[in-house]
């Protein structure tokens, strides 16, 4: 028997709801005007939480918040359109943005298995529109990677329902083979033996400093970051072996385990996905990535 339409929604509402509940999103924001402490108008109008009425950010009068159901309406469609599964979600800075995860196969990389999702995030600060971006996680050791797709087209928050769902689709395809090419990138990676000046040109990178230099004249803190990422890239490279997917694991043990100390998961993904965390591990894949492109043009 073919399904009705409030059978197909039904559905939908349900998978949406359960998706919110298991991810802390079930919550939505409401846009309020701003007024002078003597009670006149303003251009400002602020973006306040429902369920407990924090502040998440201020915007212009023109600004169209998207609800988290809507999000999530709007990526289960594509997904399932697209014959993918909608997993999980979460939230950075209580709430000003929020992120939904879209998973893909996994892909076997090195000695194990890497873990992959589309991550869709979204603002409830005003600052960005709808972002798309690749996940991976090292099964192995949980270290996890984000790289944001800055070329797909992102659409706003005052699209109709049928657009949004439409463009998302485009979104994801186009997000699935950029997520296809950096598979084969860590695969490129893990086929070229490691050497000393990689490492070198990796540290000098992502701490700004030179490894070789003379140690008075450098500064206890960049030291000690050296020597903690010294350890993890140690660890890698007895689980993946002396290559620059060891290195790259290394970045990743280094961002996710040891660089600092987390006060939740929500602290830990928003500095993996937002925060210095991002810019270290993306700082070293681009570094990495030059080693790759000019070992496959010498042994090509």
């Amino acid at each position: 028997m073919i399904p009705t339409i409030n059978y197909i929604m039904s559905n939908l509402n349900e998978k949406t709801f359960e998706l919110l509940e298991a991810n802390g999103l079930n919550w939505t924001v409401t846009k309020e005007e701003l007024l002078t402490n003597d009670g006149k108008s303003t251009e400002s109008f602020g973006i306040f939480r429902s369920d407990n009425d924090q502040w998440l950010g201020t915007v212009g009068n023109r600004y169209t918040p998207m609800q988290n159901f809507e999000l999530a309406e709007t990526i289960i469609q594509a997904s399932d359109g697209l014959n993918l599964p909608t997993k999980q979600g979460g939230i950075f800075g209580g709430g000003k943005k929020v992120f939904i995860q879209v998973e893909l196969p996994t892909e076997q990389i090195g000695v194990g298995g890497v873990k992959r999702w589309i991550t869709a995030t979204n603002s409830n600060d005003g600052s960005t529109s709808i972002g798309f971006g690749s996940t991976s996680q090292v099964i192995k050791c949980s270290n996890t990677f984000h790289m944001a797709h800055k070329g797909l087209d992102k659409f706003r928050h005052t699209e109709s329902a049928s657009a949004r769902v439409q463009m998302t689709m485009q979104d994801l395809r186009k997000a699935m083979q950029l997520d296809n090419s950096l598979m084969d990138n860590f695969k490129r990676m893990a086929d070229i033996q490691l050497k000393d000046e990689m490492i070198e040109s990796v540290i000098r990178k992502m701490f700004n400093v030179d490894p070789m230099a003379q140690q008075d004249s450098v500064s206890t803190r960049k030291k000690n970051q050296v020597e903690t990422f010294a350890q993890s890239l140690t660890t890698e490279i007895h689980l993946e072996g002396k290559t620059l997917w060891g290195l790259f694991n290394g970045v990743t043990r280094f961002t996710n385990h040891d660089s600092k100390t987390f006060k939740s998961i929500e602290d830990k993904n928003e500095y993996l996905m937002h925060g210095n965390g991002l810019k270290m591990s993306n700082i070293a894949f681009n570094d990495i990535m030059k080693w790759v492109e000019k070992n496959t043009i010498q042994y090509a």
